[in-house]
């Protein structure tokens, strides 16, 4: 059997129904292109790291460099160490990967456009989401990409970026 590569995909573009609103945000890239090529292992880190669905929404704050996961609407919810406790375990889980496609903008998922706000003032919106941090860090070479970049060539440079890190 011929084996294709394993690629890591933030599971409410697969069209589940996992994100904080109980909606989903399929992308039909994601479904009619990657899928074709390669096998898809769904990941939603709020729903593993044990917060429901629906759930309050939830925003990067406090710090660029290592903000804190709180309460979009309510500040008093702080999700911070549940979501740290989670990204300590799951990018060893997640080895055999061979790239990975993020959600844009998720506080957990965005690759290179989660917006921080400090004292309710957005003070960048080019933020790595916590679990996407992790991910990257563990495996700086693991070929990423998230949905708000597809563009052709960006989806073609990622389809050969995955093969080539699947490489033997």
């Amino acid at each position: 059997m011929h084996q294709r590569p394993k690629v890591g995909v933030s599971q409410c573009l697969l069209g589940d129904a996992v994100r904080y609103d109980g909606q989903s945000k399929a992308n039909q890239t994601v479904l009619n292109k990657f899928h074709q090529v390669f096998d898809l292992v769904p990941v939603c880190p709020e729903v593993e790291a044990g917060l429901g669905i629906p759930r309050p929404p939830v925003q990067l704050s406090a710090n660029v460099d290592t903000p804190k996961l709180t309460g979009r609407d309510d500040a008093s919810i702080d999700v911070t160490d549940i979501m740290q406790k989670y990204c300590q375990h799951k990018p060893a889980e997640l080895q055999h990967l061979h790239g990975f496609i993020f959600k844009s903008r998720s506080p957990s998922c965005g690759l290179d456009s989660t917006p921080v706000f400090i004292n309710d003032l957005c003070v960048t919106e080019n933020s790595r989401g916590v679990f996407a941090r992790a991910i990257t860090s563990a495996y700086p070479q693991l070929p990423a990409i998230e949905e708000n970049a597809f563009d052709e060539l960006a989806i073609n440079t990622f389809i050969d970026a995955v093969f080539i890190h699947f490489q033997p």
